[in-house]
């Protein structure tokens, strides 16, 4: 009986140092997370500003496209 309780005491004490490390890497993983989250934010605002950006680029390339295509419609009926 008491070789039981001392096996059941050494298991428990096991247990609580396997909840110990794994509450400490529980720790770090979380802080991982928030670190990579604000990473992400910081990384989308760029991006969108960059998308935005050539949106509007395409619009006036378009728009010096037609305006080229119309002088050489003009010059050609010189």
């Amino acid at each position: 009986m008491n070789e039981q309780i001392r096996l059941m005491d050494q298991n428990l004490k096991c247990l609580r140092d396997a909840e110990e490390k794994y509450s400490q890497k529980e720790d770090i993983y979380e802080e991982e997370i928030k670190i990579l989250t604000d990473e992400l934010k910081g990384a989308e605002t760029p991006a969108e500003f960059t998308e935005r950006l050539v949106a509007k680029l395409e619009k006036e390339n378009l728009s010096a496209q037609r305006m080229l295509y119309q002088t050489l419609l003009d010059l050609n009926e010189m």
